[in-house]
């Protein structure tokens, strides 16, 4: 069964913050980014519930190469992205955050 998925803007916006800011790291690593982010979001489409919880009901997948994860809930056949945040940042704060 194929999920669909749906973002919050919030993940939208923080998805093209770290485009813009890996981009003026070096040309093209802000599209290495999307593309990283675009592979994981394709596995969450096939099988959203393999990742843990980090957060009662909400859950996390790591990005490769790049310190995000891509924290989202599945309701149905709906992946609803949340947010999309460095590892640095605490997941028990961003609900309140930004």
């Amino acid at each position: 069964m194929a999920y669909r998925l749906k973002f919050s803007p919030r993940a939208v916006r923080e998805t093209g913050e770290a485009q813009a800011w890996y981009e003026t790291q070096t040309p093209g690593l802000g599209d290495e980014f999307v593309a990283a982010l675009e592979l994981q979001l394709k596995r969450l489409e096939q099988a959203p519930l393999l990742y843990a919880e980090v957060i009662p009901g909400v859950r996390r997948a790591l990005l490769p190469r790049f310190p995000y994860g891509a924290f989202y809930v599945v309701r149905g056949e709906l992946v609803h992205v949340l947010a999309v945040l460095h590892d640095a940042r605490n997941p028990r704060q961003w609900p309140r955050g930004r």
